[in-house]
């Protein structure tokens, strides 16, 4: 084999040197030729064709610097696998191995590494995915129960002959976009979009007297329109349910209509003769989780603002007198103060689905006057644009 080489690289440099000759004297000849004068068109033909020589000379040139740059070709597969197959049987035996494997034995090393990944079991370790059926189980018992935390969930589906631990519930419940602790974010959507009367809040807030003593006050609000269906005081601090069933169900004579539900914290007040009340009205009841008033934000936020607009402002004799101011500021919200969770419309607006204002211009403006509507001896206001009446002597 060696003296084959030998033999063959001997007549590659004896052609090289035959080409290296021809081209020596073909180019002397037409530099000799290129002196010559030019007068006639010979002279240019041979200038032309040494171009040409010369152009070919460094396209070839450039041909193999070129080849040189080019990536070598992907080794085959089945070339790859012979190579790994013959480094696995020479093993230990590393001058043979590289006397014989085409590639070097790093590359031999990474091709078997790849190889063996392929066929390489994975353990993805961890418990088993849960099934889709047990997620929508989750999903819907948070959903139709928002007060629901992780554990009652699971003890829930434990009942149903379903194991899941508690993380699990936790970590689904937050994929899902709900909140894993029990009463955080209460779902009032599903009827706070849907109807009035769907749902109303009821609560109990506390105001001392000038004399000192306090005061008791139920307040009920319409969860979809925010109208407040009702405010009355208790002359006195002790409050029953017997008072509560009394003062819910004047309220619903006045009105005409009752709810489909109620929602109210653990007082009292709302067990007992309460609840078996609202068993005979047919009237779904709510209560929210122990320690959070935050479940009934609706009456809070309402409470809230009795306090900071107009308690505030006033120093009440008696329950009497407390009544009086409660009533006015009843009609004040229901008529005349906007809400931002209603679009900036006011309760009996969105009670009949009223429409904002529409926007007037500068001159509209220049002819109307500002009216004024007082409540509680003025500490509340509403606001109007109306028409000036026409004078006398326009008439």
């Amino acid at each position: 084999m060696s003296v084959i080489n030998r033999i063959r690289r001997a007549t590659a440099l004896t052609l090289r040197a035959v080409e290296f000759g021809y081209y020596h004297v073909l180019l002397s000849t037409v530099d000799r030729v290129s002196r010559l004068p030019r007068n006639t068109t010979v002279p240019e033909a041979m200038r032309l064709y040494r171009e040409n020589i010369a152009l070919k000379a460094q396209l070839d040139a450039l041909e193999a610097e070129l080849a040189q740059r080019t990536k070598p070709a992907p080794v085959p597969m089945a070339t790859r696998a012979s190579q790994v197959f013959a480094y696995f049987l020479t093993r230990g035996d590393e001058p043979f191995q590289r006397y014989f494997l085409s590639a070097s034995l790093s590359t031999v090393k990474r091709w078997a590494t790849r190889f063996r990944s392929l066929f390489r079991h994975r353990n993805v370790g961890g418990r088993p995915p849960l099934e889709a059926k047990v997620v929508e189980l989750i999903v819907t018992l948070k959903r139709e129960n928002p007060a629901w935390g992780c554990r009652r969930i699971r003890e829930e589906l434990r009942r149903m002959g379903i194991r899941v631990s508690e993380p699990t519930v936790s970590r689904i419940l937050k994929e899902n976009g709900f909140s894993p602790r029990p009463g955080r974010k209460l779902d009032f959507e599903r009827v706070t979009s849907s109807a009035k009367d769907a749902l109303w809040a009821l609560d109990y807030f506390a105001v001392q007297t000038a004399k000192g003593v306090w005061l008791q006050a139920l307040l009920i609000i319409d969860v979809h329109t925010r109208e407040l269906i009702d405010l009355r005081v208790h002359d006195g601090w002790d409050v029953d349910s017997v008072w509560t069933i009394r003062m819910f169900n004047e309220a619903c004579a006045r009105e005409k209509r009752t709810p489909k539900a109620v929602v109210h914290d653990h007082g009292a007040h709302f067990m007992g003769q309460f609840e078996r009340q609202m068993r005979v009205l047919e009237i779904a009841n709510e209560l929210t989780p122990v320690g959070l008033p935050s479940m009934n934000c609706y009456a809070e936020r309402a409470i809230g603002s009795i306090r900071r607009e107009l308690l505030r402002h006033i120093r009440v004799a008696d329950a009497k007198e407390l009544q009086f101011f409660l009533d006015e500021y009843r009609r004040y919200a229901n008529t005349e103060r906007p809400h931002q969770g209603i679009d900036g419309r006011t309760p009996e607006e969105r009670s009949k689905d009223a429409p904002l204002a529409e926007v007037i211009d500068l001159d509209t403006v220049r002819r109307r006057k500002l009216q004024r509507r007082e409540y509680a001896h003025g500490l509340l206001r509403g606001y109007a644009l109306a028409e000036d009446a026409p004078s006398a002597k326009a008439a």
